[in-house]
Parts: structure tokens; C-alpha cells; sequence
């Protein structure tokens, strides 16, 4: 799957995308929480001023009225430990803690003796283990920090003011983050779910696009596997489509068009030298044959004419096959296709065969169904395909062995099996034995009379009806060369 090109656009540009919405909602994502925590950073900094403004106010009331705010400016400008009136100054600061809107935030009021002069009633040991662990760092000025506390995210301030300009206290401001943190949550989940989709719509829309683009190359190729040396003719004619996919047509119509002329060219030429052939070999056979037939030629020199007189028959033969599969392969013409019934065309087939078994002593068996088997094929044609695949059977098998032809119809096809228990073929040499000339050669052994061309003719044949030639082979043991031919529906 991942070999085909729309499948490849469709994740590169799924990823290419990825990695910029990523990338952009990482970017969003920390400008959005830059502002937020900006925005409370404004505002702790707007509440400590707040407090500090509040606090100089204390020392500009008239405290002989109100003796809770000599009380409380006492407090504050106390150097030592002050032991008394804190109630007092407590309910007064809860006052103005509460008109500042400091309900849910924490804080703490520290003299430069590190002692906590005025705390918020909300303030727990955690939070002031916090104050003073984060605070630490802070050199006298004023500074933010960020910190998790109860499972909770806080920001703090530390905030250094004066009081009277004579003392120097330390405000530690800390508000809950849990409004921000649940902005930045919704915003983290909506952009990830938006990324998500966006993904999921790009492979499906880029998997449709692509198709659609590369539809004309899908047809080219549906043309291209439909034509072979049968019809060469056949033109890719689809509508008219962009430059890359036209200049693609062309080449390829040009490309066939080469082809056709040079198969047209091997096949005249094969079919007009086999045939030109044929003349003086046959001139060269009678006159051999008619200088033989001569009284008081020597041993030597008749030695050389029987000699010359088998080459040329055996070129004769060559000459004659290479014409035939010349015809079979690119002139269809020459098949004369009928109906007919399998099963007795083996058998008429194997009392021909039988003849040439028993002369070598091998034994001939025929299997085939009861009921008829109809194909359609040239019987002229198919009696030299199963003869030559026959032939090589007792070719290759000694004396005493057996040839075994049978036929088994299976859904569409049926198909025939020539079987012998001879020599077998080598793994080597099975992939080999279809082609042109190739004859098997055992160490050892003679050269078997034949041109190379029987098995190849066989193909060519099978091919003509629609079928196949399957090997089967073990050496040692012997071969199974399988025909499979369609069958006709009655």
C-alpha cells in the first residue's frame, strides 16, 4: 500500500501539515499563556499597590479618633515583637482586604527582620513554606514566580514598599491560576481536537484529489497492460489532459508505435528467411540423397554425405519450427478455433503417442472424466502441443518406465497433466526449458536429437487458446508438465 504514490502524497502533505499546525498552535498556545499570566502579573502588581496605598493611609489618619489605626500604625513600625492589640489590627485589615477583592488570593507582610507582620486569614504553613522557598531568590526587588501548591497552580508576587519612609516591609502577594489554567486547558484540547480533524480531513481529501489527478496515469497504465504483440495497433485516445499527462500519452503512443514496426519487421523477417530457406535445403537434401543412392562411393565419402544429409535435415526442421512459431506468435489467423470435446481428442491423441512408448518399452496410461470436457481450440494445433510435450516425456525416460495423461475439469478450467518418471529437470534449469533453443544437458550424457523450439511452441500454442504450461519436476524422479486450458459452458 504505502508503494503507491497517492497513498505516499497523501501522508507527505498529512505531515507537512502537521508539523505546521503544530507548530502554530504550540506558537498560539504559549502567546495566549504569555498574555494571560501578563495580565495577572498586572494585576497583583495593581493589588500590591493598592495595599501599599493603603497602608501609607494609616499613617496619615488621625489616630487620636481612631485608636485602631494608631494600633495598627504602631504595629508597623514596631522594631521588636509586638504582642498587643493584633486582634484589633486584624479586624481592621479584614476591612480592607475584603473592599480590595482579595477573597480567594494569599498574602503576607514581612519586615526586614524576616518577621511576618500582617497576614491573610486564608494563609497555610504550605503557602508560607512556599513564600519563603521561592521568595529567597529574589534580591530585595520586585519579582514573579509560578508554583503549584495543593494541586493548584498560583502566581505570586513579591512586592517591596515603605512605611512612614522609615520602614521597609516585604508584600507577598499569591492568586490562583485555576481560571487561567482552565482557559489554557479548553484552548490546549480545542486545538488539538482542531489539528486532529484537520489531519483527518487532509488524508481523506488529499487520498480523493490524488485519485482524481492520477486518474489519466491509472488509465495509461489499464491501456498498457492491455496491449501485447496481439495488438499492437492499440492507441491510448482519452481526453485531452494537462501538458505532463499529454507529453506521457504521446511517448507512449510513440513508444508502441516503435514496437509495433520492429515486431512487424523480426516477424517478416523470420517469417521470409525460414521461408527462403526451405528451397536450397531442400535442394541440398536431394542432391545429397541422389549422390548416395550412387554405386562405388567410398566408405569415407558416403561417411560425410550421411553426416551433412542429417544436418540439413535437422536444419530443415529448425527451419520449419521457427516459421511456425513465427505464425503462432504474431499471426493469429493461422488458428482455426472450433468446438470440441477434450477427452476424446486425448484419446485419439494417445494411440498415436502409444506407438512411440511401446517402441522404447515405456508404458502409456490416459485418465480422463466420464462426461465430455468442451473447449475450444485448432485440434491440428493442440495435437502438436500435447505430441512435443509427450515426446519430451519419452524422450527423457528410460526403458521400462511409464507416461501417465490425465485430465481433471476444476470451475473454469480444466487441466492435463503429462507425467514421466524419468530423469527430471534441475531447479536451475526449470525456469529456463520454455525458451528458444534451450535444451537440458546431463554431464555425461549424449546430445537427445531436437532443435530447442518444442516447448516454446507449446507455449505459444497454450497461449493462443487462453491457457498455460505449468513444470513440475524432482530430479531423479521425473517431471509433470500441466496444460490449463478454459472450458466451454455448455
Amino acid at each position: 500500500m504505502f508503494n503507491s504514490i497517492r497513498v505516499r502524497a497523501s501522508f507527505l502533505y498529512s505531515g507537512i501539515l502537521c508539523v505546521i499546525l503544530t507548530g502554530f498552535s504550540a506558537y498560539l498556545f504559549q502567546t495566549v499563556r504569555h498574555t494571560l499570566y501578563q495580565n495577572a502579573a498586572g494585576d497583583l502588581r495593581l493589588k500590591a499597590q493598592e495595599i501599599n496605598g493603603i497602608i501609607d493611609a494609616y499613617a496619615e489618619m488621625d489616630h487620636a479618633e481612631l485608636p485602631s489605626v494608631s494600633q495598627m500604625r504602631q504595629f508597623l513600625t514596631q522594631r521588636g515583637e509586638f504582642s498587643g492589640g493584633k486582634e484589633v489590627i486584624n479586624e481592621l485589615w479584614a476591612k480592607d482586604s475584603r473592599s480590595l477583592g482579595l477573597a480567594g488570593d494569599m498574602f503576607r507582610i514581612v519586615n526586614l527582620h524576616g518577621q511576618v507582620v500582617l497576614r491573610s486569614n486564608n494563609l497555610t504553613r504550605p503557602a508560607e513554606k512556599m513564600f519563603e522557598n521561592e521568595f529567597s531568590r529574589c534580591k530585595g526587588g520586585i519579582c514573579f514566580i509560578e508554583a503549584p501548591l495543593g494541586g493548584s497552580s498560583f502566581y505570586a508576587i513579591n512586592y517591596p514598599f515603605m512605611f512612614s519612609n522609615r520602614s521597609e516591609f516585604v508584600l507577598q502577594l499569591a492568586t490562583p491560576m485555576a481560571a487561567v489554567e482552565k482557559v489554557l486547558s479548553d484552548l490546549l484540547m480545542f486545538m488539538s481536537g482542531g489539528v486532529l480533524f484537520i489531519l483527518l480531513m487532509t488524508v481523506f481529501m488529499g487520498a480523493f484529489l490524488t485519485r482524481r489527478i492520477l486518474r489519466p496515469v491509472l488509465e495509461v497504465t489499464r491501456t498498457a497492460n492491455n496491449i501485447s504483440q496481439k495488438n499492437l495497433g492499440v492507441r491510448i485516445t482519452g481526453r485531452a489532459q494537462d501538458g505532463e499527462m499529454g507529453l506521457l500519452v504521446d511517448s507512449f503512443n510513440q513508444m508502441i508505435g516503435r514496437l509495433e514496426k520492429s515486431f512487424t519487421h523480426i516477424n517478416e523477417f523470420s517469417s521470409e528467411v525460414a521461408h527462403e530457406l526451405k528451397t536450397p535445403l531442400a535442394i541440398i537434401k536431394g542432391e545429397l540423397e541422389l549422390a548416395l543412392s550412387r554405386p562405388g562411393l567410398r566408405k569415407e565419402e558416403a561417411r560425410v554425405m550421411s553426416v551433412t544429409l542429417q544436418e540439413v535435415d535437422r536444419l530443415t526442421t529448425i527451419t520449419k519450427d521457427l516459421l511456425l512459431l513465427a505464425r503462432y506468435e504474431y499471426r493469429r489467423d493461422v488458428f482455426n478455433m472450433e468446438r470440441m470435446g477434450l477427452c476424446r481428442f486425448l484419446r485419439d491423441l494417445c494411440q498415436h503417442i502409444g506407438v512411440l512408448a511401446q517402441e522404447k518399452g515405456l508404458l502409456l496410461s490416459l485418465s480422463v472424466p466420464e462426461g465430455e470436457v468442451l473447449i475450444e481450440g485448432d485440434a491440428v494445433h493442440l495435437k502438436r502441443l500435447f505430441f512435443n510435450l509427450a515426446h519430451n516425456a519419452i524422450k527423457f525416460t528410460p526403458s521400462g518406465g511409464e507416461i501417465r495423461v490425465s485430465a481433471r475439469a476444476s470451475g473454469d478450467s480444466v487441466r492435463v497433466d503429462v507425467t514421466d518418471n524419468g530423469a527430471g529437470i534441475a531447479p536451475a534449469d526449470q525456469s529456463r526449458v520454455f525458451e528458444k533453443f534451450f535444451r537440458v544437458k546431463k554431464p555425461g550424457q549424449e546430445d537427445l536429437p531436437g532443435t530447442g523450439l518444442g516447448l516454446a511452441l507449446a507455449v505459444s500454442i497454450a497461449r493462443a487458446h487462453g491457457g498455460e504450461i505449468l513444470l513440475e519436476s524432482v530430479l531423479g524422479q521425473g517431471s509433470t508438465f500441466t496444460v490449463a486450458l478454459p472450458v466451454l459452458r455448455s
